[in-house]
């Protein structure tokens, strides 16, 4: 507790701060690592979808949109592979 001139004391709220998150190793890490790639193909299955059915019905820009997605997405699983997990 700490008390400034003039003002009432009152509690400081301390908020933990998380460390470096754990290596592929550790049991507390593991969780993340499993989810990051099926995310990246998550996104990559339905961008690759979107797109179809966008251009199919002629809205060619939403169709270009979703293709950057999938772009995207085949670039986060390439690193993601390259990185080993």
């Amino acid at each position: 507790m700490r008390h400034d001139a003039g003002r009432p004391m009152r509690e400081e709220v301390r908020v933990p701060v998380p460390g470096p998150s754990p290596g592929p190793g550790d049991m507390g890490g593991s969780a993340h690592l499993s989810w990051e790639p099926a995310s990246y193909w998550l996104l990559y299955v339905v961008a690759l979808v979107a797109a179809l059915v966008h251009w199919r019905l002629g809205n060619h820009a939403m169709a270009v949109v979703c293709g950057c997605a999938v772009a995207a997405s085949v670039g986060l699983i390439v690193r993601l592979h390259r990185n080993g997990a």
